[in-house]
């Protein structure tokens, strides 16, 4: 069987990315080929590549047709269902909370996993058919994870798992009342590393949540199970069943997680029980299992009946209505805010804004573009009627001169008339008397 893997990273050993590996792996060791898609590859996927898998972060590099589509994560799903729509999918939710995980219905998807209760929980409030819905709980690969020797009887050393830094202080107050020596590892801490198998042996005590906690109970140590969300107790016989079942995660994080709540968990430490519940997870949780369990969910897939060419570009639209970033508020905000820390809402408003510039905004500064025209308008017209008025005002007062000065014109015709007839009348003798005279 030919099997394409989509996650959205193949790089460091996060969650999603260990069960990658794990499934590969075991799938490649039963003899099927295995491709992977992540948009970000790193380490890990050369890794992988050494080990015999294809790892690609671009489509194109895909060349064989797969018989079958694992997707986890939504974007990277779209892309290698859109690229094989005629390939049957099968989508796994590894969380309940982060909606990149959470399963959006597409007819391509023939089956669906969910990892536990939680998980399953929220497949179905999102239309998931319960018919068609596989709980697979995380593995543990067992050859990394080695069985430590009996703890003690009193715990002396601890170690402390964790993405998220609210609740160092509590477990931090709880270990050095008890005595414990505490060391602290995780993105939560100062520390990191890629290779927990080689430290969780050297603890007696670990405190963790989901696969970590699963980690170190396969190992033997004692579990506590909490993290910054709460606290659920101590792992124990009575529990790892149901607790199992909800993955050691959120679901059952029912108490804050506080030095009192931590103290009633570490009473109940017992080196002999916590080495039953190891046995347990050695014997349920092992890679064999759980990759028989995906081919079993793969095979149905390919068997049911094919869908029509029109239902899955639809849905495929749909998907992209949601997923490629737009003006409208939809699950691609969500996406950015989950995978790039995008703050809600300020940021989101602002990108909102920015994009709308093209539509609304635009518009409105058109129609305000159009107002200050119209009212220019308005005034070049009113100027225009104002320099009419004072033109005709010119015209006539110039009319008005004209006619004076024609007026004055005849009557300096007038009195040169008048002067000839008065010389023609009067001797010049007589005028230049009277000229003396007025001397």
């Amino acid at each position: 069987m030919r099997i394409l893997i989509t996650n959205l990273f193949v790089s460091n050993k996060s969650g999603s990315e260990t069960v990658v590996q794990l499934l590969a792996d075991g799938l490649r060791a039963a003899g099927h080929q295995t491709m992977l898609l992540a948009p970000t590859i790193g380490e890990m996927a050369d890794q992988l590549r050494r080990r015999g898998h294809h790892v690609v972060d671009r489509i194109a590099e895909i060349v064989d047709k797969p018989d079958v589509i694992h997707a986890q994560h939504l974007s990277p799903a779209l892309t290698a269902m859109a690229r094989f729509p005629d390939v049957p999918a099968v989508y796994s939710c590894h969380s309940a909370f982060f909606e990149v995980e959470v399963p959006m219905p597409h007819p391509q998807i023939r089956e669906w996993i969910a990892v536990d209760e939680a998980c399953a929980e929220r497949s179905l409030s999102r239309g998931v058919p319960a018919n068609r819905l596989s709980l697979i709980y995380n593995a543990v690969d067992l050859k990394r994870y080695q069985q430590r020797m009996p703890l003690p009887a009193e715990p002396r050393r601890g170690l402390l798992l964790t993405k998220n830094v609210e609740h160092l202080a509590a477990v931090r107050d709880v270990c050095e009342r008890a005595g414990i020596a505490l060391d602290e590892l995780g993105p939560g801490t100062a520390r990191f590393s890629n290779e927990l198998e080689n430290e969780l042996p050297a603890y007696d005590v670990v405190f963790a949540t989901a696969r970590m906690a699963i980690e170190a109970a396969a190992v033997g140590c004692a579990v506590v199970v909490c993290d910054a969300r709460g606290t659920a107790g101590m792992l124990s016989t009575e529990n790892m069943e149901r607790w199992r079942s909800y993955n050691l995660g959120v679901g059952i994080l029912t108490r804050p997680t506080t030095p009192e709540t931590l103290i009633e968990a570490l009473k109940n430490y017992d080196a002999d029980d916590a080495g039953k519940v190891c046995t347990y997870f050695r014997v349920h949780a092992g890679t064999e299992n759980f990759v028989t369990e995906h081919l079993r969910v793969y095979e149905r897939a390919m068997q049911a009946p094919p869908i029509s060419p029109e239902a899955g570009a639809l849905a495929t639209a749909e998907w992209i209505e949601e997923l490629v970033v737009s003006s409208a508020q939809r699950r691609w905000m969500a996406l950015v805010r989950e995978l790039h820390g995008w703050p809600y809402p300020r940021d989101q408003e602002e990108m909102l804004r920015l994009m709308r510039e093209s539509g609304d905004e635009a518009d409105l500064r058109i129609s305000t573009v159009d107002r200050h025209f119209t009212a220019l308008s308005d005034a070049v017209t009113q100027i225009s009627t104002q320099i009419s008025s004072q033109s005709d005002l010119i015209s006539s007062q110039a009319n008005q001169l004209s006619l004076q000065s024609n007026q004055i014109s005849t009557l300096a015709g007038h009195i040169a008339s008048a002067r000839k007839i008065y010389q023609g009348l009067l001797p010049a003798f007589i005028r230049k008397r009277f000229h003396l005279r007025g001397r």
